[in-house]
Order: C-alpha cells, then sequence, then structure tokens
C-alpha cells in the first residue's frame, strides 16, 4: 500500500467516523440528517478504493442522494421538529452507549480472532464480473426487495407529510 492510498484511507476512515459520531451527537434532527451526507460519501469512496465503481456510483445515487433527500424531507416535514422547546434529545443515552460500546468490543474480538486468516496483499478484483452479477441479482432474485424499499420510502415520505399537516388550517378552511 503507497503512502497516498494510505493517506487517503485514513482520510475517508476519519470523515466518516466523524462524520457518524455527529450524526448521533448533535442536538437538532435537521443537522443530524446533514452529516449523514459526509458519512455516505465516505462508505462510496471505501468501495472505490476496493475498485467496485459500481456499488460507489449506487451509493452516491441512491444513498447520498435519494434517501438524503427523503429523510431531510420526511425531517422538514414533520411538525415540531425546529421548536425549542420540544426536547430532541434521546432519553436512553446510557443503554445505547452501553449496547454500541458492546457491539465494538464483540466486532474487534471478531477481527482479533480472525486476523491470522486475513490476506495482507489484496486480491485482483474483476469488477466488470461483480457488476454483471450485482445486476442480474437485482433485476431477478432480489427485485421484490427493491421495489419494496422504494414503496417503503414513498410511505415514509406520506406519513411525514400527514403527521406535518397542520390541523388547524383544515378547521378554518371547514368553517368557510
Amino acid at each position: 500500500m503507497s503512502a497516498l492510498e494510505l493517506a487517503l484511507l485514513t482520510a475517508l476512515t476519519v470523515m466518516t467516523v466523524i462524520s457518524a459520531l455527529m450524526v448521533v451527537a448533535v442536538r437538532n434532527l435537521i443537522h443530524a440528517g446533514f452529516w449523514l451526507l459526509p458519512f455516505f460519501l465516505g462508505i462510496g469512496g471505501f468501495y472505490l478504493i476496493l475498485s467496485l465503481e459500481f456499488l460507489f456510483a449506487l451509493q452516491l445515487l441512491l444513498y447520498a442522494g435519494a434517501v438524503m433527500v427523503v429523510v431531510l424531507f420526511a425531517l422538514m416535514l414533520t411538525r415540531d421538529v425546529m421548536n425549542p422547546n420540544v426536547r430532541q434529545t434521546n432519553r436512553l443515552a446510557i443503554a445505547a452507549s452501553a449496547v454500541s460500546a458492546g457491539m465494538m468490543v464483540y466486532l474487534i474480538g471478531a477481527i482479533y480472532r480472525n486476523l491470522g486468516t486475513l490476506t495482507l496483499s489484496p486480491q485482483a478484483v474483476n469488477a466488470e464480473a461483480i457488476t454483471r452479477e450485482l445486476g442480474k441479482m437485482l433485476l431477478n432474485e432480489y427485485v421484490l426487495p427493491f421495489e419494496l424499499t422504494s414503496v417503503l420510502l414513498l410511505s415514509a415520505m406520506l406519513g411525514a407529510i400527514f403527521l406535518a399537516r397542520s390541523p388547524k388550517v383544515e378547521l378554518e378552511e371547514e368553517v368557510r
């Protein structure tokens, strides 16, 4: 691994970890939604380093593009997100921290146990074959989950619109 590759990997890792921490650390939900963008871009960068250009493009288009827009629209359409009187912190922060720490210990242990089986030199990747197989799987056996995901995102958007509508305005319209 060259010094440039190591520097790029380190920068992507720092960007991804810091933005992931900021998603859960900021008190404003809109700001947390915006912190998702560098996280999604960092994950896309990892795909690019692994020579998985198709997954990189999917990551940018689907997550950094579509999902990010849906999350921000849902947050903006939800009533009282920006209200300073509404508490926007999680009451289960201690439990969430304990679960996160436990998961981190488990993952570090799993990596440590399998350290001997990891290869230090990367194998050649046939990106064309991976892209072809991924396309076949998306259009054949995984077409139903793929389409159900779009229905789920659409229903989340409609739910946010329904929750954001103001009953006061509707009552005034009915009185007229």
